[in-house]
C-alpha cells in the first residue's frame, strides 16, 4: 500500500476531482434536484448525502492546501529578479565599440516607442507568463510554484525573441540590429511589464481560490439539502425547503467572513435555525464556518501583504 500511495500521481488526481468529477457530479445532483418528484426518497438522500459530506471535506482540504502553496511573494520576487538580471545585460557600456549606433537606436526608440509601447508590452508580459507557466505548472487546482521557480531559473529561450521579430517588421531599421533595439525597448517597458505581472499572478490567485471556494460552497449546500431531506431533527422549523436551506448556508458563510458582526448584532439572513441538539450536523456546519473565515483571512492576508510591498508600482501604471 505505501507503494501504490508513493507511485499515485496525486497532483493528476486532484486536478481530475477540481476540474472535472466534483463539478460534473454536483452538476448532475443540481439538475436531479429540479427534475426529482415531490418526496423523499431515502436511499438517494442517503447516497448524495455520502458523496456530498466526502467532497466537501476534501474540497475544503484542497482550498488550504492550495492558500498554503500560493507563494506569490516568492515567485515574483524570482521573476523581478530575473527581469532585473536582463536589464543589467542590457545595459551598455561606455568603451563598447559601435557607441554612435547605440546612440542611434536610443533616437529611434525614443521617436518610434510611442507607437509601438502597447503591442511590445503586450509581447514582452505573454513571453514572461508562457514561461513561468510553462507545462501549465500554475493550472487550476494545485500550483506548482517550485517548479514555476526551478524553470525560471533554468538556462531558457530569449523571452525577447517575439518583441525582436515585431520590431523588426514594424520599424524601418536600416543598417540597425533588431535585437539590439529590442532590447532597448525592453528597458523603456520592463517597468510596466512587471506591474502586468503583478497583477496576473493576483488575478490568477483569486481565480483558482475562487473556483475552489465556490465548488466547495455547491458540495456543501447540497449535503445539508440532503440531510434536511433525511432528518426532520437538524433544524428547528423541521422539514424546510430548499430555498431556505440556501439562506441558511449564506448567513453561515457571512457569519465566518464577518466573524462575531453577525452575532454581536444579533442579525441574519436565515429563515430558519439550527437544532443545537443535532451535535453532528452542528460540528459540520462548524466546519465550514471555519473554514470561511480562514479563507477570508488567508485571501486577503496575502493579496495585501503582496500589494503593501509593491504599493507604488501599481498605483503609478
Amino acid at each position: 500500500m505505501p507503494n501504490l500511495a508513493r507511485s499515485i500521481d496525486w497532483l493528476r488526481v486532484i486536478r481530475m476531482l477540481a476540474q472535472s468529477i466534483a463539478p460534473g457530479v454536483a452538476a448532475v445532483a443540481l439538475i436531479s434536484e429540479l427534475v426529482r418528484p415531490v418526496g423523499p426518497d431515502p436511499t438517494l438522500d442517503s447516497l448524495v448525502l455520502s458523496v456530498f459530506c466526502l467532497l466537501t471535506v476534501v474540497m475544503v482540504a484542497i482550498c488550504g492546501w492550495t492558500v498554503f502553496l500560493w507563494d506569490i511573494d516568492r515567485l515574483f520576487f524570482k521573476l523581478e529578479s530575473k527581469i532585473d538580471a536582463e536589464l543589467r545585460e542590457t545595459h551598455p557600456k561606455s568603451d563598447e565599440p559601435g557607441d554612435s549606433l547605440l546612440g542611434r537606436a536610443r533616437d529611434l526608440v525614443g521617436k518610434a516607442v510611442g507607437n509601438i509601447r502597447a503591442k511590445s508590452i503586450v509581447l514582452v508580459e505573454k513571453s514572461y507568463w508562457d514561461d513561468i507557466n510553462a507545462g501549465g505548472v500554475l493550472s487550476f487546482p494545485q500550483p506548482d510554484i517550485a517548479a514555476a521557480i526551478e524553470h525560471i531559473d533554468r538556462p531558457r529561450r530569449d523571452l525577447l525573441a517575439p518583441l525582436v521579430h515585431y520590431v523588426g517588421s514594424a520599424i524601418p531599421l536600416g543598417n540597425l540590429s533588431a535585437p539590439l533595439l529590442s532590447r532597448l525597448i525592453f528597458r523603456s517597458v520592463a517597468p510596466e511589464v512587471k506591474v502586468r505581472l503583478y497583477r496576473r499572478l493576483i488575478v490568477r490567485f483569486l481565480q483558482q481560490l475562487g473556483a475552489l471556494f465556490a465548488l466547495t460552497a455547491v458540495c456543501f449546500f447540497i449535503s445539508i439539502l440532503a440531510w434536511s431531506r433525511l432528518s426532520d431533527s437538524i433544524f428547528v422549523q423541521g422539514h424546510v425547503s430548499a430555498k431556505s436551506v440556501l439562506f441558511y448556508q449564506i448567513d453561515l458563510m457571512l457569519r465566518g467572513a464577518l466573524f462575531d458582526f453577525m452575532e454581536h448584532t444579533q442579525r441574519s439572513v436565515s429563515p430558519i435555525t439550527i437544532n443545537r441538539h443535532a451535535t453532528a450536523f452542528v460540528y459540520y456546519t462548524l466546519l465550514f464556518r471555519m473554514f470561511v473565515a480562514v479563507y477570508v483571512i488567508s485571501s486577503v492576508f496575502r493579496v495585501a501583504r503582496f500589494v503593501f510591498r509593491r504599493w507604488r508600482a501599481l498605483l503609478v501604471r
